[in-house]
């Protein structure tokens, strides 16, 4: 299985056995839209998986990307038109990726069997904040999440200044909303972001809710699109 994540600024796939992941590789995000199509079937062609899933940090509608912030060339792209050998080809929002890697497999399910039907709440803090919410084990689709916040541009300032206490003060204050909206018991935190010394502590510190880094690193949210 191959998994595929697409990020503002980087592309990671993962080659996973159902266990492991046999093999990882990272690559720039592309400038335009051929380039990344070139990159893409290249990626399609070398690892030859039966089944490819793909990640995407926007809008999607079955293997349609309607809109990515942070990728403007990706839209109403049809990742179908992809030359690739014959396999099967998924697509879905890179934070549901992220959740499903934790929701689907035993090393990542081990810390929320005490949760008994509560709600997860996942972030992936990388170029855009990903969001997904999972309750009773289910990841639940909601649209609005494949869209990015209204504060999304200060968040990229702020995260720039590389002060993780401001940033995780602000993160709280923008988020608000949705932990009184969803009322999650644990927060998973994922992303670029979360590899700077002291963040994810500062993160808990200001959240006051249980906060846990990602089991899988850079490799989650790949992971969880190979499981698609």
């Amino acid at each position: 299985m191959l998994g595929i994540d697409i990020g503002g600024t980087k592309i990671r796939a993962v080659l996973w056995d159902s266990k492991r992941a046999v093999k990882a590789r990272e690559f720039k995000t592309p400038k335009n839209l051929a380039a990344f199509k070139k990159l893409l079937e290249n990626i399609l062609k070398s690892y030859r998986a039966k089944k490819i899933g793909i990640g995407v940090p926007g809008a999607v509608s079955g293997n349609k990307i309607l809109f990515c912030p942070n990728i403007k060339y990706l839209k109403n792209f049809d990742i179908s038109q992809l030359r690739r050998p014959t396999s099967k080809l998924r697509l879905d929002n890179d934070a549901r990726c992220f959740a499903r890697a934790h929701q689907n497999l035993p090393t990542g399910k081990a810390g929320l069997t005490h949760l008994d039907g509560q709600a997860v709440l996942f972030i992936t803090l990388g170029t855009g904040i990903g969001r997904a919410i999972s309750r009773a084990g289910k990841i639940l689709k909601i649209k609005k999440f494949e869209y990015p916040e209204s504060w999304e541009k200060e968040y990229q300032k702020l995260r720039d200044s590389k002060n993780n206490y401001a940033l995780a003060i602000f993160l709280v204050q923008h988020l608000k909303w949705r932990f009184k909206e969803y009322n999650p018991k644990l927060i998973i935190v994922g992303g670029g972001v979360t590899g700077r010394q002291n963040f994810v502590a500062e993160f808990q510190k200001a959240v006051k809710l249980p906060v846990r880094k990602s089991k899988f690193g850079k490799n989650a949210a790949a992971i969880g699109a190979a499981l698609l």
